[in-house]
């Protein structure tokens, strides 16, 4: 099944704020947030959490997939409102997220989201600036959080160099981040290789190991059962086509890598109006992407 909107998942587990960013709240003792996408969606993620823990100071931990501004734009606001709460994510995610040129590109980012949908913010101060991380994480770690809830971690490289996956053995989820890709209008999968290709597929290639009932995409859409289970493979064979169309792109325009891109932004963006994703950030991703077909990552 494909899901698309809020709410209820199954038992201890909810999608919350808005179905294209939408966080994911564990009702583990202490219950638990994975990603805390735009700072737009601040607000809604606090009053869903109201709604779903009661007094969100219950809230005990944030767990941070990576480091780019759609996934942790909103964590600045929520430990604003949530002092106690305590920020988790790998070790380079944490360095990336105080570096001066990365916070501001991340503010840069949100300030385009904050622009176009003022009215989600109301007199909110949802402001994105640095983010100093409690505790951080590596692959093989465990969580143990009462109830048998466990969270178990997995160094899933390849859409950034710092991304990780969780993984829930109780009710075999998963949140990737975007380790596995994401869907476009069309349903079809988006390959999210944008700091190696190899990193990647080898990622990919451990998480389709997994027993996976639930899979958390980032943006829109949640699967499970067979949806979950066929979308590593189906992962997989999307990212080896897109890396052999900007070879093909690469070759067409004697390695000029703009070209390229301007090529595929014209087919995928342009022209099909599937995805799902704004365009400035649809196009840096891609230069990452096209850059690493290039020089062979």
């Amino acid at each position: 099944m494909i899901l698309e909107k809020t709410g209820k998942i199954c038992d201890g587990l909810y999608s919350i704020g808005y179905h294209f960013i939408p966080a994911f709240l564990l009702m583990s003792d202490p219950p638990v947030l994975f990603d805390a996408g735009l700072t737009i969606a601040g607000p809604r993620y606090l009053e869903d959490m109201r709604e779903y823990v009661g007094n969100p100071d219950r809230l005990g931990y944030i767990f941070l997939t990576h480091s780019h501004y759609d996934h942790c734009g909103a964590v600045p606001f929520l430990k604003r409102n949530i002092p106690g709460v305590k920020i988790v994510t790998s070790a380079p995610a944490a360095a990336t997220l105080q570096k001066e040129t990365a916070v501001q590109l991340m503010k840069s980012l949100n300030n385009d989201y904050e622009n176009k949908f003022r009215k989600f913010i109301g007199t909110e101060d949802v402001s994105f600036d640095s983010i100093s991380v409690d505790q951080t994480v590596k692959d093989g770690d465990e969580f143990n959080l009462g109830s048998d809830w466990v969270i178990q971690v997995m160094a899933t490289p390849g859409h950034t160099r710092d991304s990780v996956s969780y993984y829930i053995p109780k009710i075999k989820a998963l949140i990737p981040g975007e380790a596995t890709g994401v869907l476009n209008g069309n349903y079809d999968i988006q390959s999210e290789f944008s700091s190696s290709y190899h990193d990647y597929v080898h990622s990919l290639e451990r998480l389709a190991t997994l027993d996976v009932e639930i899979l958390l995409l980032p943006h829109v859409h949640v699967l499970t059962g067979e949806d979950a289970k066929k979308h590593f493979v189906n992962s997989l064979n999307a990212a080896q086509a897109l890396k052999e169309r900007i070879e093909n792109r690469l070759d067409a325009f004697n390695g000029d890598r703009d070209a390229a891109i301007e090529a595929i932004v014209k087919e995928d963006y342009d022209e099909s109006q599937a995805v799902l994703q704004d365009k400035r950030s649809f196009l840096l991703n891609l230069q990452a992407k096209v850059k690493a077909v290039a020089e062979g990552r």
